[in-house]
């Protein structure tokens, strides 16, 4: 309702061997000058399957925050939508993900942000890591429909920084280690 302020986290813990199957689907409308902030983690162990797929709507002065940190392992897949429609004036949005894939992982990761008002701002930003055999997609949407409002957009995928791991091993770190760190900073 108006006004209103939700902070969602949702985290999650698997063991090694993933074979799990989680769909965490939800339509989220943001009414005048309310608050949503999503935070969703997956950074410990093998989830198998995971397929978010989330909407949120936005209405005057409202405010919506998307944040995802997710770090896929073996075989796992992941399908991570995340939408946020800035229906009212002076709304805004943010879709912020880092991912990191080891092994075999996969993943495709979609951010869009949609602005349909006067003053609506909102901005995807999106960071994937890929190591071993693993792939990823980044696929960052924006779309602006009214003259006053703006939309943007940042998306990178690539392997660990090269300077920073040499950094890191001159200070004595093995390159398992120094991979480890960066990595945590980047889920931080």
């Amino acid at each position: 309702g108006p006004g209103a302020s939700l902070i969602y986290t949702e985290g999650h813990y698997h063991g090694p061997h993933g074979g799990m199957q989680v769909l965490p689907h939800a339509t989220i409308k943001i009414g005048k000058g309310a608050r949503y902030f999503s935070d969703f983690s997956l950074l410990s162990g093998s989830v198998g399957n995971l397929d978010i797929d989330y909407l949120v709507e936005v209405e005057e002065e409202g405010i919506a925050e998307l944040s995802a940190k997710i770090f896929a392992h073996r075989t796992d897949r992941i399908a991570l939508k995340e939408t946020v429609v800035l229906r009212g004036e002076r709304s805004r949005g943010l879709i912020k993900t880092r991912v990191v894939l080891d092994g075999e992982a996969r993943a495709e990761i979609t951010g869009i942000t949609e602005a349909h008002a006067k003053g609506a701002r909102g901005h995807v930003d999106c960071m994937e890591i890929v190591q071993g055999q693993a792939q990823a997609s980044a696929i960052p949407i924006v779309r602006v429909f009214h003259p006053e409002a703006k939309v943007t957009h940042e998306a990178a995928i690539g392997s660990v920084d090269k300077k920073g791991l040499e950094t890191l091993m001159a200070r004595g770190l093995t390159p398992e280690q120094a991979v480890e760190m960066i990595v945590s900073g980047i889920l931080r």
